[in-house]
């Protein structure tokens, strides 16, 4: 059943503020030489290690937004991703060169939870180790449900190649540059992630088909209503979103059922 958009008007406004969900960052350590956004290894005053991307990151501010999104659908979802937060840069780490002429700002940004031993590969790869006939499934229904693009996945060495999802800053109809337009634009087309799914899991299959079903609007402005009302987003872009992903769930469910 198709979910009017105006449906959603309201339901975000009022609800975001600045308050970090996660940790504080104490402690730079150093660069990453991937990807284009600068992201950079930090640690909380637990000595855990967080792979954290700025707002002021080498893309753009918004890819942060998109980040804590996909994430805290992915959570809700059972997808493979990352466990991830919304982490605090204090004045002690301000000035950290995390790209060359880039210097971090205090503030609040988008961080993942390292993977021990882990390996970035932009392929879906080592489906019959670890659980990964289970964690794929995951990946396919969360890059059609949010409109996966530019892939990356983490594998770890020492955990016989368990699959994680990671780095999802450009999913969304338009990637980095995202609107309420693109996203209503777009909201009605298949985004099948391309490759084989030849030996997924069809037990997880049918577990997701049956999660995205049972997705609620309170659980998706949940997830909305914890974006920083600092960040570079409208109350009105996320209720899109919102009203998007519900929308998709259930056309999302179906296709499911295909693979």
């Amino acid at each position: 059943m198709a979910i009017d958009r105006l449906s959603w008007n309201g339901l975000v406004r009022g609800l975001r503020s600045d308050t970090a969900t996660g940790p504080t960052i104490v402690q730079t350590h150093h660069q990453s030489s991937a990807g284009g956004s600068g992201t950079f290894l930090a640690s909380d005053s637990t000595g855990a290690k967080w792979w954290v991307k700025p707002l002021n990151n080498k893309q753009k501010p918004r890819v942060v937004v998109s980040e804590a999104i996909v994430a805290g659908v992915g959570h809700i979802l059972g997808a493979p991703v990352c466990e991830t937060a919304i982490v605090t840069l204090p004045p002690d780490v301000a000035g950290f060169e995390f790209r060359p002429g880039s210097t971090l700002v205090p503030g609040l940004a988008h961080a993942c939870r390292n993977v021990d031993d882990a390996n970035e590969v932009k392929k879906l790869l080592h489906r019959e180790d670890d659980d990964n006939r289970r964690r794929h499934a995951g990946v396919f229904a969360l890059y059609d449900w949010c409109w996966g693009s530019d892939g990356q996945w983490l594998y770890s060495a020492t955990a016989d190649n368990e699959l994680f999802s990671h780095d999802h800053g450009h999913y969304f109809p338009g990637e980095i540059n995202w609107t309420k337009e693109s996203l209503e634009q777009n909201v009605d087309e298949p985004h099948h992630l391309p490759g084989s799914t030849d030996g997924i899991d069809d037990h997880e299959v049918a577990r997701l088909a049956g999660q995205l079903r049972k997705v609620t609007v309170s659980d998706l402005v949940e997830v909305l209503s914890q974006i920083p009302a600092s960040w570079p987003v409208s109350d009105e872009e996320l209720e899109t979103v919102g009203w998007f992903l519900q929308y998709r769930s259930g056309p999302v469910a179906d296709r499911l059922g295909t693979i």
